[in-house]
């Protein structure tokens, strides 16, 4: 009897055991190596994974701090983690930008961003894990960051291509170390700008 054979995308072909299927009930499935995507001599998340694993450091990060933080529910538009003090007298909302370990190109971005509206309160953690240790963590008012993405956007579309044509629009925006100026660098692990909203008096 031919058995059936699982090849999983890491292309490891797997047996089920002779005469399991004659053996076990029906409601029986033998337990088959995981597959996993490497990259990097190490283990590439889902997107999806990534920025949760983010929006959990933050929760974290805040909690720790004396404040309750909690997860929105998922495909919210607008902010990720809502932050109250603890009364629950004071509130902000927050959208967390994650990079993955791998990733060394910046923070991808929609256009959204650089259309500045924005309710008050609302602010953008960015968020760059790292293989060993806690991440890092970049904390803007959202109107700062929209700011900040339009004017290097602006420098970037400004300069012209090596070879002298104009660069053509992007449906995105890159942020990254390279284009940070010193107000940028001190927004590192700062909580300060979202714990001065939730302590005011």
């Amino acid at each position: 009897m031919n058995t059936p054979k699982i090849r999983c995308t890491n292309n490891v072909s797997v047996h089920p055991p002779l005469g399991a299927w004659a053996s076990r009930p029906l409601k029986w499935r033998p337990r088959w190596p995981r597959c996993r995507e490497k990259a990097g001599g190490g283990e590439r998340l889902p997107n999806n994974l990534v920025g949760t694993t983010g929006e959990y450091y933050v929760c974290a990060e805040l909690c720790k701090r004396g404040y309750l933080a909690l997860l929105t529910p998922k495909n919210n538009p607008l902010f990720d983690v809502v932050a109250t003090s603890i009364d629950g007298s004071r509130s902000v909302s927050i959208q967390v930008k994650t990079r993955s370990i791998q990733n060394a190109q910046g923070w991808k971005l929609g256009t959204d961003i650089s259309k500045g509206f924005a309710p008050s309160g609302l602010f953008v953690v960015l968020v760059n894990l790292k293989e060993n240790g806690l991440p890092e963590f970049y904390i803007y008012e959202y109107r700062v960051l929209s700011e900040r993405v339009s004017q290097v956007y602006e420098e970037f579309i400004n300069k012209p291509k090596r070879d002298g044509t104009p660069r053509k629009e992007v449906g995105f925006r890159w942020f990254d170390e390279v284009s940070f100026n010193e107000n940028d660098h001190s927004r590192k692990n700062n909580w300060h700008p979202i714990i001065q909203v939730l302590e005011r008096a």
